[in-house]
């Protein structure tokens, strides 16, 4: 997976070296209706303008998966409840287990269960 990273990530960056050198004539940058002008090589600005809106569709998307990440939370506790829960249940058994070994009722690792409600 790393491989493919670099190879998109090679021919992307020689392309914004390639764009920033042929792209190094001044513009002004106007932050309307405030009095502040910059001037700044075009591809800064292009490349600031890129940046700036891939953080913000990022934050966005973050703020949108809220509820994703609420519910993964919510079922990972769950689940450590279930296992805590087996673990428990399991000590229980072996205990059981034990004890009907050393009654002479049955040997360990053999479980008896007795039937539920009116099942013979």
């Amino acid at each position: 997976m790393r491989f493919i990273g670099w190879i998109i990530a090679i021919p992307v960056a020689f392309i914004v070296i390639a764009f920033a050198i042929a792209n190094r004539t001044a513009v002004g940058v106007h932050f309307d209706p405030l009095p502040y002008e910059l001037d700044i090589p075009l591809w800064a600005a292009v490349i600031g303008a890129l940046a700036f809106g891939f953080i913000l569709g990022a934050v966005i998307r973050w703020l949108f998966d809220h509820r994703w990440r609420a519910e993964a939370r919510q079922g990972r506790r769950h689940v450590r409840a279930l296992e805590r829960e087996i673990s428990t249940l399991r000590q229980r058994l072996d205990e059981a287990e034990k004890e009907q070994a050393q009654a002479g009722k049955a040997e360990p690792g053999q479980n008896r269960i007795a039937p539920p409600g009116d099942a013979a």
